[in-house]
């Protein structure tokens, strides 16, 4: 398996921590409401960390859980039709050097990964996504014929802290079609995008 090597051009440009997120946003209804309760639920009663390495192994671990999840519930996949992939592409394209600065994403047949850099004047992630969302629900449904929920409504969202896990994010994106085993190699999977910033 072949794997991205990233390397530190430009980076006085990367304003880390404040505003490099990581997003990832899914189908409606791609993870069965009875299996996401019981994460939550799980995680829900755990006891409140003590520090923020804590709170971060935390959140970590759950977010791992939850796209184990997204990985094992394929029924809904409206994401896996090329057409429909390259209109949610496009959407995210369009805010480039607009709303953000576009690190990598990443298109699985039932959810998306981003990573991108807000600039000063950028709208709220809540805003953003909303955009993204509504203009590639509209067209999708065009595609399928149908009048439906597309996507679902919250985005999981985090703040990425500094350069270390800037790089260790974008690999898991990167890598995210390999680990769920739909293709060998990163560079196979013709709906991740890896800003040429970041790889060589």
């Amino acid at each position: 398996m072949n794997e991205p090597h990233f390397h530190k051009r430009n980076l006085p440009h990367i304003y880390i921590p404040n505003s490099a997120y990581f997003i990832t946003t899914r189908l409606h209804g791609s993870i069965p409401k009875h299996k996401l309760y019981e994460l939550k639920n799980r995680f829900g009663n755990l006891k409140t960390p003590l520090n923020k390495g804590e709170k971060y192994k935390q959140e970590s671990k759950f977010f791992y859980e939850y796209d184990q999840l997204l990985h094992k519930n394929s029924k809904i996949n409206y994401l896996s039709n090329f057409e429909i992939a390259e209109i949610v592409k496009t959407q995210i394209f369009k805010l480039d050097k607009h709303e953000y600065s576009l690190y990598c994403f990443t298109i699985m047949p039932n959810h998306i990964h981003i990573v991108f850099n807000l600039y000063e004047h950028s709208k709220p992630i809540s805003k953003i996504m909303q955009e993204i969302k509504r203009i590639s629900a509209y067209y999708s449904n065009r595609v399928l014929n149908k009048k439906c929920k597309f996507w679902q409504a919250e985005s999981y969202d985090h703040v990425i802290r500094d350069t270390e896990e800037l790089f260790k994010v974008m690999k898991y994106v990167v890598l995210n079609p390999v680990k769920a085993g739909l293709v060998n190699n990163w560079e196979d999977w013709q709906h991740t995008y890896l800003s040429s910033e970041f790889y060589n």
